[in-house]
C-alpha cells in the first residue's frame, strides 16, 4: 500500500514529539506540522496541466524557510548540495523508468539509502541533513513530473510513493544521527574512564 511508511513514521514522530519532549515552542512547532502534514497528504491541487500534491507544496515551504536564516555562503553552499540531491533523484526515477531491470531492491528503500548517503557525504551539519534531503526530493519530484509532462504521461507530483521515500529517507537519517550521537557518547565515556584509572 502506497503511503504506509509515511503515515507510519509521521505518527510515530507526531506521538514522540507530543508526549516524549519537554513542553515548548519546537515542541509545538514540530506537532502541528506533522498533523498537518498527515491531514493534507491525500489532497491534490491543479496547476495548468501538473496534479500536484498538497504535500510537497507544504515541504518546500517548510524546509525553504528553515534554510533562511542561514548565511548566504551557507545558502550558496546548501544550494549545490541541494541540487546534487535533485539530479540523483531524478536520474534514479528516469533509469526506473526507462530500464527497471537493474532495479534488485524495493525502489523505495533503494532511493532512500542513495540520498542518505549523498547527504552524509555532502552535508556536515547533521541536524540540516533531513531539510536539504527533503528540499532536494521535492525539487526532484517537480522537475520529474516537468519530464513526465513532455511525454504525456499522467503523473501526480508528490504522490504517496514520493511520501514513502522522503519519510523513509528522514528516518534513516535521524537513526543514523542517534546512532553517531551513541558512539560519540560511549567514546566520550570510554577516554574518560581510562584517563581516570591512569591518573
Amino acid at each position: 500500500m502506497e503511503g504506509i511508511f509515511f503515515y507510519w513514521i509521521a505518527w510515530m514522530v507526531w506521538v514522540y514529539s507530543t508526549f516524549m519532549l519537554k513542553k515548548s515552542n519546537f515542541r509545538l512547532s514540530v506537532s502541528i506540522i506533522v498533523l498537518v502534514l498527515i491531514i493534507v497528504s491525500p489532497y491534490s491541487i491543479y496547476l495548468g496541466i501538473f496534479e500536484i500534491n498538497v504535500t510537497i507544496i507544504a515541504f518546500l515551504i517548510i524546509c525553504s524557510a528553515l534554510l533562511v536564516k542561514k548565511t548566504t555562503i551557507q545558502k550558496v553552499y546548501l544550494l549545490v548540495c541541494t541540487l546534487t540531491i535533485t539530479i540523483a533523484y531524478v536520474s534514479f526515477l528516469l533509469f526506473e523508468l526507462f530500464d527497471p531491470v537493474w532495479l534488485f531492491i524495493d525502489r523505495k528503500w533503494m532511493l532512500a539509502f542513495i540520498l542518505v548517503y549523498l547527504a552524509s557525504m555532502l552535508i556536515k551539519d547533521r541536524k540540516i541533513r533531513v531539510i536539504c534531503v527533503v528540499l532536494g526530493a521535492s525539487q526532484g519530484e517537480l522537475l520529474y513530473g516537468f519530464i513526465l509532462s513532455h511525454f504525456r504521461f499522467e503523473y501526480v507530483i508528490g504522490s504517496m510513493s514520493y511520501l514513502d521515500i522522503t519519510a523513509i529517507t528522514s528516518a534513516v537519517i535521524v537513526l543514523w544521527l542517534g546512532v553517531e550521537n551513541l558512539a560519540q557518547y560511549f567514546d566520550l565515556y570510554f577516554n574518560k574512564t581510562s584517563k581516570e584509572k591512569q591518573g
